[in-house]
């Protein structure tokens, strides 16, 4: 029964990675195109790239990842903003403070804060906004 319960766990933790993934590429890639082409300060580009990769995310997430069809949609996507902008929080002062404090390169750091927030908006809503 554990090993069960271990491979159904591990399936969603590898399909929310590749929503995740997907999502986090599609923001790391408008964070460079609004902040390098466009000429946008990189704070508000990765804004900016946030909103646009979080209705992917939690389109992803809800069908795909946890297949949950509740009609529960105004919850569980205010759950789901709710957590995003938490990890959100996190990700924007990991970015202000390697870039402006450490004076690293904003996409290095913008990676390594994407992987830190990644985990904990996994289990967020694994264990609140998703479960069956």
């Amino acid at each position: 029964m554990k090993k069960l319960i271990y491979v159904l766990y591990s399936y969603k933790f590898i399909r929310y990675s590749l929503g995740g993934g997907i999502a986090a590429l599609l923001d790391l890639l408008l964070l460079y195109v609004f902040t390098d082409v466009i000429g946008i300060y990189y704070l508000h580009s990765a804004i900016l790239a946030f909103l646009v990769s979080v209705s992917f995310a939690y389109f992803f997430q809800k069908y795909i990842t946890f297949r949950n069809y509740s009609k529960k949609h105004l919850l569980q996507w205010s759950m789901f903003i709710v957590f995003q902008l938490i990890g959100q929080s996190v990700y924007m002062a990991i970015l202000r403070m390697g870039v402006d404090m450490l004076h690293a390169h904003y996409m290095l750091v913008a990676i390594i804060a994407k992987w830190i927030v990644f985990l904990r908006n996994y289990i967020s809503n694994y264990y609140f906004n998703f479960k069956q």
